[in-house]
């Protein structure tokens, strides 16, 4: 990636910088996804494109509430639990990503996807940040990883540097999964076909509401991701003004 850093090798990007990294990964990776609206190999995505290693484990206590997480050095000691969920200790390498096996039941796949999707974007975003932390904070530690509780954030105001990681991988998470101009086609069409002609919805509009949710639900089952997701998306891209939550 060429774009500025901050000294500790934390990269600075705009949303359009993101826009641009998930079109170049698309386009090399899946480049019908930029053509068509169509749900993203996510599992291909970390495995093959990235080389990264996918595991199903709770991270942390039973009930810690992280859905994923991705091992940033050599050697990192996880906290988790079995099937009993008795406490255990993993131990994972470079390049692991954990995601919480509750994620797998079928109501929840359209997070597991986003949350698998999130996991890479911190890998293409911030192996320079884990490098530098690595010589320069942590050269003995074996902790290092980035562990995620919140996923398909709608407004952040980022201050630290851990909020900056969080913001890019949850922006990049979703323009990898919704690519900005097939997404901004399908949205005009399906606001079209549902009656709202303007071409975005006003939040409190009460015709509005009425087709909403049919054209959340149906964008969402094109690109296979939650309603929020779609719900989000739409704001950051002008499609829903005013309050929208």
């Amino acid at each position: 990636l060429n774009y500025a850093q901050k000294e500790n090798g934390l990269f600075l990007l705009s949303r359009n910088n993101i826009e641009h990294i998930a079109c170049s990964v698309l386009s090399e990776y899946a480049p019908n996804n930029l053509v068509c609206p169509t749900p993203l190999n996510t599992i291909g995505l970390l495995q093959d494109y990235l080389g990264l290693q996918i595991k199903r484990n709770h991270i942390g206590s039973f009930d810690s509430g992280i859905l994923g997480m991705i091992v940033m050095n050599d050697t990192v000691e996880i906290p988790s639990c079995d099937t009993v969920y008795r406490p255990i200790i993993l131990e994972e390498t470079y390049g692991t990503v954990l995601i919480n096996p509750d994620l797998s039941l079928p109501s929840n796949v359209p997070r597991r996807r986003y949350t698998e999707v999130h996991e890479g974007a911190h890998y293409l975003l911030h192996q320079p940040y884990y490098r530098w932390l690595e010589e320069k904070v942590v050269t003995k530690t074996k902790r290092m990883g980035i562990a995620c509780r919140t996923i398909e954030i709608h407004k952040s105001t980022p201050k630290s540097d851990t909020q900056w990681m969080e913001w890019q991988a949850d922006t990049l998470a979703a323009s990898l999964l919704m690519p900005r101009d097939i997404f901004c086609s399908c949205a005009s069409a399906t606001l079209r076909k549902y009656g709202a002609c303007r071409g975005y919805l006003i939040a409190g509009n009460e015709a509005d509401k009425r087709c909403a949710y049919d054209v959340f639900g149906e964008m969402a089952r094109a690109f296979c991701v939650s309603i929020r997701a779609v719900q989000i998306r739409m704001v950051h891209l002008d499609f829903i003004r005013e309050k929208a939550f």
